[in-house]
């Protein structure tokens, strides 16, 4: 039975993302995506006339991916920031082997992703009692630790580095504003 026309756009995203992520920004090519979203790829070009198309595409995507995740976390402040360091090892061979979604984010050139994290993270911890400036640097040492251990992971080939950050992070997280 065919798809509805409606969501090839988002087949064609989601296809981009899969193919920047395993593969780099240079692999995602028109034809190759039209391949993996299993559609024509004459009309592609409907969707992302450029490369640089593509590229806004892939970055928005992930910001999208990333805000449903955090959405679908608890609303106390300190089991959410402790379920957002669980979720990088809910897809750890992937990160082992791909990287991370914010990290591909980064690949096609985009901070955005990182900033609605960031930002995140900081409302999370200002949750938690800590100023605004104070709960700025927790957030960005949370968000460096988690992505080092998890580019260092990639780097080694194996999960260690991520599973030790995340737990360090954990109990970083237990105890803050305590």
């Amino acid at each position: 039975m065919p798809r509805p026309a409606s969501d090839k756009r988002a087949r064609l995203t989601a296809a981009a993302i899969d193919l920047t992520r395993t593969g780099g920004f240079d692999a995602a090519t028109i034809a190759r995506i039209a391949d993996a979203a299993q559609v024509p790829s004459g009309s592609v070009y409907y969707y992302f006339k450029t490369k640089d198309d593509v590229a806004a595409a892939v970055a928005t995507g992930i910001g999208h991916r990333l805000a449903e995740s955090r959405a679908a976390l608890p609303g106390d402040a300190r089991e959410a920031l402790t379920g957002f360091l669980r979720s990088y090892l809910t897809e750890i061979e992937a990160t082992v082997t791909d990287g991370t979604l914010l990290a591909t984010a980064s690949a096609v050139g985009s901070g955005d992703a990182h900033r609605e994290a960031l930002a995140w993270l900081q409302e999370r911890f200002e949750a938690l009692g800590f100023t605004a400036a104070a709960a700025r640097a927790r957030a960005l040492h949370l968000l460096a630790g988690v992505e080092g251990g998890a580019a260092l992971a990639r780097a080694l080939g194996e999960a260690e580095p991520l599973e030790r950050e995340v737990a360090h992070l954990e109990r970083w997280v237990a105890n803050a504003g305590t």
